[in-house]
């Protein structure tokens, strides 16, 4: 009976060191998904289709529209504010800035913020970046309102 006691504490004190050790699944630091999407962001992409309501596509091309997704992560402001710079053609009321800064929305693995407040949903499939949004004052800034308005759907793939 007292190799059966021995024997019981032993496997209650291996389960307990076992289940000690385990602790919880906070796997990483704060931030990591911010820091593991900007790393994938991070990138010169270029055009490949362009829709709002059809497809607008050549108005984005010769020389073909870019945008540059950058910045620096800090752990202390995983959210942002990063960069973006636009390069190359696009129409006259145009859905993007030439350059702006943008940070993680509250589900930082698919949705930005660019600093004018237009939410953008974004995917990542290997090198291509899809990127939706919504233009309600896109290029207000130069007093010009009309065809940059309403959805806008942005193919890209990584240079």
């Amino acid at each position: 009976m007292k190799s059966f006691h021995s024997l019981y504490f032993l496997i209650l004190l291996a389960a307990a060191i076992v289940l000690g050790a385990c602790g919880s699944d906070d796997s990483g630091d704060a931030g990591s998904v911010e820091k593991e999407k900007l790393a994938l962001l991070t990138h010169t992409w270029t055009v490949e289709s362009v829709t709002q309501s059809d497809n607008r596509t050549v108005e984005f091309q010769n020389p073909d529209f870019t945008i540059t997704l950058g910045g620096e992560f800090r752990a202390d402001n995983p959210k942002g504010p990063y960069t973006y710079t636009v390069a190359g053609t696009q129409p006259a009321l145009r859905p993007w800035a030439t350059s702006g800064t943008w940070t993680f929305g509250s589900d930082a693995s698919k949705t930005l913020v660019r600093d004018d407040g237009v939410n953008v949903a974004y995917t990542l499939d290997g090198s291509t970046l899809t990127l939706t949004f919504t233009c309600a004052t896109c290029d207000e800034d130069n007093a010009k309102k009309g065809s940059a308005e309403g959805p806008w759907i942005f193919v890209l793939k990584a240079d």
